[in-house]
């Protein structure tokens, strides 16, 4: 990504609209930005970071505070960004949410977060405008945006302010940092996920083998638990004696059934005896029942043989009742007669009567015909008024129109009017509720910005409680390591006296006299060392007191330096701390506000807009006025419709006043004809009538007198047949020697002569069956003594609950047993199964423990292969440190093993003592250069690890001055030449400083000046 064009507005310390133009700058390759301290050199950075990511320099600082406290209220805060990626140009407009003064009426409002992505490719910086910025790509969302930013650059906000952004201390806490931080920061960076998916899935896999093995025998030892076992071993115990006391309640069993099949056979032996003696028992009471019976069948047999001779005489019988029947049956023929002759003559006078009332009303006829004339007069008058009718009606009808016109009118307009009572009391209402949120809002945002000052002194409160314990800490340690550095410099130094004592012993002990001493070269001797050997330390124990002296000596430095570090940040959070005002509610006690009054707002309804409202309420009033002239225009038109109807419905009733009310209407005329002409034919017709009912009743009368005589002689021939056939009867009575009461008693009988033979037959049969019966029984029982089946059916019943007992206590025994053999097979082949699948599983559990960091170096996969790109990144280091040093440092990782996660670890090789040592122990200038080429390593080695990002331009915030103060303008013309070599290669750094040396070594850039108003910015390029 190279920069072209940076545009601020009112950004910062910048109130205005500021442009940097970094083409000549760029070009240049190698340029500075330069001011005094807090002029807003490092604003450029936040304005580029915001412009493409939305997001500050400083991760911890808010998009909203980027605004100028400088600038008019009424200019919106924007970034616009040009760059160049390869032989692409893109343009990005950011701004952030910010407020800004109402268009309409007092206060402010909230504009939120906008993101504005262009492809300028093909253009001129020149030809970039406001209004011409290419091919949009994703606006507004600002999601969508920061997507396609991040797309585009291969990296994102993190990422940008690591490579291409090196801002103050960012990388001396990078280069200090353990290995879980900054593998953190280059997972990021390097895409090694497949070897972090690959180590999290074979360590998934292993842990779904190991859980289903812990579960599995979990749930083994929970079955045997549940059957009371602590062990497979106790299962097996349990078995064998499950099955002893299972052989035990077989024995049992058998004993309790023997005793059951000798009380079993007792018992059937006394129920047959007992059914002997009850079947002779009940052959006696069936005897006595037949011997009560004998009487009531010698009854039932002579009513038979009576009922015999009464069925000989039913048909004569027969025909007694059917020449009864035929004499009443003449009877009542002979009274219908009777009655008939009766109704025709009472018919012939009632008709005669009628002929004589008819023609009494002959004149009525005359009557009728004379107004039926008048009708027909009266309806040629209707018809001939037909058409004044019409007039009368259209008149009427238009009245009718006119009035309902006018009544809707009038309704609408009592509408309209309610509309606008409503109208007018909801502008009202919308009115103070605009102002109450008006006012709300104001407040949300005075108690937000107080909000965010009070959350940011707790934090920073917090920060230096933190930094404090820290402190304690810090001190604490490097006491304790001073006093173990002391105590082995003391040891160190007996132990260096005695091995020197031993060394001059071992040389005093081979020196000759005349012979030149291999340390001094003296042939005169005159005091050769002495000592007792067993006093004298050995070498190694000199080598293990010094190898421990600079372990503690290293280990307090560390300690010295973590402490300062730590008096550093605390100092820096008291600071901070101390620049902030204390406010005066609490972080909580705002938010509790802030919430309050959001639910006001609410409670307040959505907004109206005001002005549409009032034009709706001032449509409304002349819609009414309208409306009112329009009621006014119909009335008058009802009023002509009304004259209208008034003189139509005088001419019609001069036309019809020779009619009678009654019966100007054409129907009720027609119907009262009609009545008329009905009325005289009904008369015409009721006369005649009468004469042909007159004539027709007096030849029935006649008919039904003939037929009286008819019925009188055929009921005497009737009553004389009925006589003979009872004569008849009464003779067969007296030779079946039966009277008549007698023939009517066994009448019933005679249905039941088959049915009562039978019975008689049946009872006799049972009787002699009954007597065979008890004779054999006595016999069957003759000499037997009677049993006592109640006590023998009761030892019975105990001797079967005994049984049944018996055989649960053993079928439960069994089914135990069985429980338990079947529970030892299933555990053995589930126990069997799992010591295989562990055994199968061993090498991916291994291989899993393995590349998750469970190794002698403690590191997983994912580390490991950070770790390859990492040893690029320092040999890239390496490339530039060197020069920057004269040679005397290299970065290199830090393999020790130890305790904690390690891998990632930095150690820097001194070449002056040979030996590796912690990154700590650089000074502050070191440091920086250390920093500098690491920062500048991981650029190199990113860039060319993914073909997608490209850094053409990296800037370096600030540390310059450590090399001033430390070792002089001869490291800082190193490292500037270092970074001349990096523009040689086709990249472009940019450089913050304040060190008048850096200006003067790099004068293309720019100057920030500051003054009252606000910061501008000056482009300085030499010639």
């Amino acid at each position: 990504m190279r920069p072209v064009r940076l545009t601020m507005q009112a950004f910062g310390p910048y109130p205005g609209r500021v442009a940097i133009d970094f083409r000549s700058a760029v070009d240049a390759g190698l340029f500075g930005i330069y001011g005094q301290t807090g002029s807003g050199k490092s604003t450029i950075f936040s304005a580029m970071t915001f412009a493409l990511f939305g997001a500050p320099a400083k991760p911890d600082q808010e998009p909203t505070s980027l605004r100028s406290d400088h600038a008019d209220p009424a200019l919106m805060t924007e970034v616009e960004f040009v760059f160049d990626i390869g032989n692409r140009r893109y343009v990005i407009v950011r701004r952030p949410e910010q407020k800004r003064p109402k268009q309409r009426g007092n206060g402010e409002t909230s504009t939120p977060h906008e993101a504005f992505l262009f492809e300028a490719t093909g253009q001129t910086l020149e030809s970039i405008s406001e209004n011409q910025r290419g091919k949009i790509i994703a606006e507004k969302k600002v999601g969508l945006v920061d997507q396609a930013v991040s797309d585009m650059l291969g990296y994102g906000a993190d990422q940008f302010r690591q490579i291409v952004l090196l801002p103050q201390g960012r990388f001396e806490t990078f280069l200090a940092a353990k290995t879980k931080q900054r593998l953190e920061i280059l997972r990021d960076l390097f895409d090694v996920s497949l070897y972090r998916n690959l180590a999290a899935k074979l360590k998934a896999d292993a842990k779904a083998v190991e859980d289903r093995v812990s579960h599995d025998r979990h749930v083994c030892a929970g079955r045997l638990a549940a059957e009371g076992f602590e062990s497979t071993d106790a299962l097996s115990d349990g078995i064998v004696s499950a099955d002893a006391h299972h052989a035990d309640l077989i024995e049992a069993e058998k004993t309790a059934l023997g005793l059951f099949t000798e009380t079993q056979t007792a018992v059937t032996n006394a129920e047959k005896i007992e059914a002997l003696f009850k079947a002779s028992e009940t052959a006696a009471n069936t005897i006595t029942a037949f011997e009560e019976n004998k009487n009531e069948m010698k009854a039932l047999a002579e009513r038979v043989t009576k009922a015999e001779r009464a069925r000989s005489l039913l048909d004569v019988e027969a025909h007694v009742t059917t020449f009864a029947t035929d004499v009443a049956t003449a009877e009542k023929k002979l009274q219908s007669a009777q009655l008939h002759v009766e109704q025709a003559v009472d018919a012939a006078n009632k008709a005669a009567e009628q002929l004589k009332k008819e023609i009494d009303r002959a004149d009525e006829i005359d009557v009728l015909r004379r107004n039926i004339e008048e009708l027909e007069r009266h309806a040629l008058v209707l018809k001939k008024s037909a058409d004044l009718k019409s007039e009368v009606d259209k008149a009427h009808a238009a009245e009718r129109a006119a009035s309902i016109d006018l009544d809707q009118a009038q309704r609408r307009l009592t509408d309209l009017q309610s509309a606008g009572q409503k109208k007018s009391e909801a502008l009202k209402l919308a009115h103070q509720r605009d102002a109450q949120r008006s006012e709300g809002t104001i407040q949300l945002h005075t108690l937000s910005a107080a909000l965010v000052e009070a959350t940011a002194f707790e934090k920073a409160g917090d920060d230096v409680q933190k930094a404090s314990v820290n402190v304690e800490q810090r001190n604490a340690a490097h006491e304790t390591a001073k006093r173990q550095a002391e105590a082995a410099k003391s040891a160190y130094e007996v132990a260096e006296q005695s091995f020197s004592a031993a060394q001059a012993l071992h040389l005093a002990s081979r020196l000759e006299p005349g012979s030149p001493c291999p340390v001094c070269g003296s042939t005169n001797h005159p005091a050769p060392a002495t000592h007792a050997v067993e006093h004298v330390e050995t070498e190694q124990t000199f080598r293990d007191a010094k190898n421990a002296w600079q372990q503690t000596d290293a280990a307090a430095r560390d300690a010295a330096e973590h402490l300062a570090s730590a008096r550093s940040v605390l100092q820096d959070r008291q600071n901070r701390l101390e620049d902030l005002q204390k406010p005066a509610d609490s972080a909580s006690s705002l938010n509790t506000k802030i919430q309050d009054i959001k639910r006001t707002l609410e409670h307040l309804g959505p907004q109206i807009d005001l002005s549409q409202a009032n034009a709706e309420f001032e449509q409304l009033s002349n819609d009414i006025e309208t409306l009112k002239q329009q009621i006014e225009t119909l009335r008058d038109a009802h009023s002509e419709c009304l004259r209208k109807k008034s003189e139509a419905r005088v001419r019609l009733e001069e036309t019809l006043s020779p009619i009678p009310e009654s019966l100007r209407n054409p129907e009720t005329l027609s119907s009262a004809k009609q009545a008329a002409s009905e009325a005289y034919k009904s008369r015409l017709v009721a006369k005649e009538t009468a004469e042909r009912i007159a004539q027709e009743s007096r030849e029935a009368a006649l008919t039904a007198q003939k037929d009286q005589q008819a019925a009188d002689s055929a009921l005497l021939d009737c009553r004389e047949r009925h006589r003979n056939a009872i004569t008849i009867f009464e003779s067969r009575l007296a030779e079946s020697g039966l009277t008549a009461d007698d023939f009517l008693v066994l009448k019933p009988a005679i249905k039941t002569i088959e049915t009562d033979r039978a019975i008689v037959a049946d009872h006799d049969r049972k009787l002699a069956l009954a007597k065979d019966t008890a004779a054999s029984a006595a016999k069957a029982i003759d000499g037997k003594a009677r049993p006592d089946l109640i006590s023998l059916m009761a030892r019975q019943k105990e001797a079967g609950e005994k049984l049944a007992e018996a055989s649960d206590q053993r079928s439960h025994a069994k089914a135990k047993l069985t429980q338990l053999i079947k529970l030892r097979d299933e555990l053995a082949d589930t126990f069997r199964k799992l010591d295989e699948e562990e055994a199968t599983s061993g090498p991916l559990r291994k291989l899993a423990a393995l590349m998750n960091g469970n190794n002698k170096q403690n590191l997983d996969l994912e580390t490991f292969a950070i770790g390859a790109m990492f040893d690029q990144v320092l040999e890239a280091a390496n490339l530039r440190i060197g020069p920057m040093t004269n040679n005397r440092y290299r970065l290199e990782r830090d393999l020790d093993i130890g305790r904690g996660r390690r891998g990632l670890d930095i150690q820097v090789f001194d070449t002056h003592t040979g030996k590796a040592r912690s990154t700590s122990t650089l000074s502050g200038g070191e440091t920086f250069i250390a920093a500098l080429a690491l920062a500048l390593g991981l650029a190199d080695v990113v860039e060319s690890a993914s073909c997608k990002i490209r850094l053409d331009t990296i800037f370096i915030d600030e540390g310059f001055g450590s090399l001033d103060t430390e070792n002089g303008a001869g490291t800082l013309d190193q490292v500037l030449q270092v970074l001349s070599k990096l523009v040689s290669q086709n990249r472009s750094v940019g450089i913050i400083s304040h060190v008048p040396l850096v200006q003067e070594a790099i004068p293309n850039g720019f100057y920030i000046r500051k003054d009252i108003a606000g910061s501008t910015v000056e482009t300085k390029i030499a010639i």
